[in-house]
């Protein structure tokens, strides 16, 4: 599904019709703050969307919506963005940035930013495996978001 959703998040003419949300480029930080202002966090039962116009009239989702959402807004703004996927339970977004060259952790439902060590750190989630999801390609990223393997390529035994 993530791979479909990936695909279609990069068609130029969904983009162009977001861009119009938008009078100029608009900052990661004000496209996450926007995301909050047409998505409302609910933890019951919703109907879930993919399409970013079908997530901003329905103003309600989880973590998916709220990362396809913010992901498709930051490809219309002209960031190269990607959907990441713990296969357990969470999506997020990865924005790329040339200045220091790497990928980027946004959680656009936590509004949170470059803290990948959050799940495991906080939510005490033992992540299994993590994909990012980007034009339809798909590439395992579970060493970014593992403390125990940051640690052991630290030097730093578990």
């Amino acid at each position: 599904m993530y791979r479909r959703i990936s695909e279609s998040l990069a068609d130029p003419s969904l983009l162009k019709r977001l861009k119009r949300f938008f009078r100029e480029k608009q900052t990661l930080t004000e496209l996450l703050e926007w995301v909050h202002t047409k998505l409302t966090f609910c933890k019951g039962n919703i109907t879930r969307h993919n399409d970013p116009f079908e997530i901003i009239k329905y103003g309600k989702g989880k973590c998916r919506e709220f990362s396809v959402l913010f992901t498709a807004v930051c490809l219309a703004n002209g960031y190269r963005a990607r959907l990441i996927l713990d296969m357990s339970d969470h999506a997020w977004t990865e924005i790329w940035t040339p200045q220091q060259n790497r990928w980027i952790h946004f959680d656009p439902s936590e509004k949170r930013v470059d803290d990948a060590e959050m799940y495991e750190r906080d939510w005490k989630k033992d992540l299994k495996e993590v994909f990012a999801f980007e034009k339809g390609n798909i590439e395992n990223v579970t060493k970014t978001y593992k403390m125990s393997s940051k640690r052991y390529s630290r030097g730093v035994r578990t």
